[in-house]
C-alpha cells in the first residue's frame, strides 16, 4: 500500500512521463515473439510501440534474455496500457511476498519492527523506481528472497539469473561454502542453462552482436553501477559534465569490478560461520553494483543485505546509522535524478553526484561484509548455511 502510493504520488506531482517505459520494451517483445518475430529488432520494437500510440524511450530496446519475453506472451496478447496495470498488479503481489518472507527471517520480530519494516521497504527507492518504469526487479526479489531463505536456492538463482543476468553473482554463496555446496551450483547453473536455451533461434544471434554494448561505457543518467559512475565521471553525457575527460573508463571498470569481486570472495571465505542469508545477500550485491548497466531500481536486491544487517542490531545502533546513510543516499540520488535537467549541469564537480546511489550501496555493502566477519553479531549463527 505504502510502495502504491508513493507512485500515486510521484505521478501526481511529477507527471506521467516514463510511466511503465521498460514495460512497453518488454510488451513488445512479447508481441513480437508472438508473430515470431526477433524480439531484439529494435526497429521493429519501434514499429510496435507506435502502432500501439506509445510515446516512450526506447534506447536500447529489449535487453533481457528470451526466458522473460516468452514470460510476458499472455500478456502481450492484450492492449499494453491494460497489459501494463496487470503487471504492476503482479508485481505489488511479489513484493508483498518478498516482504513478508524477508522480515519473517527476522529472528523474534514483533509486531512494530514489522510493521514499520513493511513500510520502509515499500519506501525503498528501488522498489518505487521499479514499479513506476514497470521494470521486472520484484519478480526477481520474490525469487531471491526465496533463496535467502534457503528454499530451493539453486533453482531460484537459477530462475532469476534467467531474467536479469546479475543474480548469477548470487552462486558465489554456494562457492565459497565449506565445504562448497557443489549441488546447490549444479543445479541453479543447469536451470539457467536450460532457460538459456531459449536464445537458439529468434534473437539469439542479435543479442550476441551486442556485447559490444553491455560492456561499452555508458553514460545514461539511469545507471548506477561502477560503469556509470566510471562512465559519467570522464565522458559528457545528456545532464553531465565530465570532472575528468579522458578517463579509461573501460580499463578502469574492470581493474574495479575486478577489486570488488576480489574483495567478495576474500570476505566469504574468512567468513566461515557465516549463515546463508548473509553469504547471498553479499553475493548478490556484488552483482547489483558490479554489473555494467544496472540502474537504481536494479538495486532492489540491496533488501536482502538490509533484512540481514537488522540481525545483527541487538543495541548497536552505530550499525542502524550507517544503514539509514546508505539507504539516504539511494533516496538522495532519486530525488537528485528526478531534477537532472537543472542540477547536474551548473558544473563538472555535479557529475560526482549523479552516482550517490552508488555511494550508498557500497556503504551497505560494506555494513553486509563487516557483520559477516562478525559470526557472533547474528543470532543464526551457521545453522542456516
Amino acid at each position: 500500500m505504502v510502495a502504491l502510493a508513493r507512485v500515486v504520488h510521484s505521478v501526481a506531482t511529477r507527471g506521467s512521463s516514463g510511466l511503465f517505459n521498460d514495460f512497453y520494451d518488454y510488451w513488445a517483445a512479447g508481441v513480437l515473439l508472438n508473430r515470431g518475430q526477433d524480439p531484439y529488432d529494435i526497429a521493429a520494437l519501434h514499429a510496435v510501440q507506435r502502432a500501439a500510440g506509445l510515446q516512450i524511450e526506447t534506447g536500447a530496446g529489449y535487453s533481457y534474455p528470451l526466458f522473460f519475453a516468452h514470460l510476458l506472451r499472455p500478456l502481450a496478447l492484450i492492449a499494453a496500457p491494460e497489459a501494463a496495470f496487470i503487471f504492476m498488479a503482479l508485481s505489488l503481489i511479489t513484493l508483498a511476498c518478498a516482504i513478508a518472507l524477508l522480515l519473517g527471517s527476522i529472528p523474534r520480530l514483533s509486531w512494530p519492527v514489522a510493521l514499520v519494516g513493511g513500510a520502509a521497504a515499500g519506501l525503498f527507492p528501488p522498489v518505487i523506481g521499479s514499479l513506476y518504469f514497470g521494470q521486472a526487479n520484484l519478480l526477481v526479489l520474490l525469487l531471491l528472497t526465496v533463496a535467502y531463505g534457503c528454499i530451493a536456492p539453486g533453482p531460484m538463482l537459477g530462475f532469476a539469473s534467467a531474467i536479469k543476468l546479475y543474480p548469477i553473482s548470487g552462486f558465489l554463496a554456494a562457492i565459497t561454502e565449506r565445504p562448497p555446496r557443489w549441488r546447490r551450483l549444479a543445479i541453479g547453473l543447469a536451470v539457467l542453462g536450460v532457460l538459456l536455451l531459449l536464445q537458439i533461434g529468434a534473437g539469439g544471434a542479435s543479442i550476441a552482436g551486442r556485447a559490444g554494448y553491455f560492456l561499452g561505457p555508458d553514460t545514461y543518467w539511469t545507471n548506477e553501477s561502477i560503469n556509470g559512475w566510471l562512465s559519467r565521471l570522464g565522458i559528457a553525457s545528456t545532464w553531465t559534465k565530465p570532472p575528468l575527460p579522458g578517463l579509461p573508463v573501460e580499463p578502469l571498470m574492470l581493474v574495479a569490478v575486478a577489486i570488488l569481486a576480489a574483495l567478495t570472495v576474500v570476505v566469504l571465505l574468512l567468513a566461515a560461520k557465516r549463515p546463508w542469508e548473509g553469504a547471498l545477500a553479499l553475493s548478490l550485491w556484488l552483482g547489483v553494483v558490479a554489473a555494467p548497466k544496472n540502474s537504481l531500481w536494479n538495486f532492489t536486491p540491496l533488501l536482502l543485505c538490509i533484512a540481514f544487517i537488522w540481525t545483527a542490531v541487538r543495541g548497536r545502533w552505530w550499525i542502524v546509522a550507517v544503514g539509514v546513510a546508505g539507504w539516504l543516499l539511494l533516496e538522495l540520488q532519486a530525488q537528485l535524478d528526478s531534477a537532472r535537467e537543472t542540477v547536474y549541469q551548473a558544473s563538472p564537480a555535479l557529475a560526482w553526484l549523479s552516482s550517490t546511489g552508488l555511494y550508498g550501496a557500497l556503504i551497505i555493502g560494506g555494513l553486509t561484509a563487516y557483520v559477516l566477519l562478525r559470526p557472533g553479531l547474528t543470532d543464526r549463527g551457521a545453522l542456516t548455511g
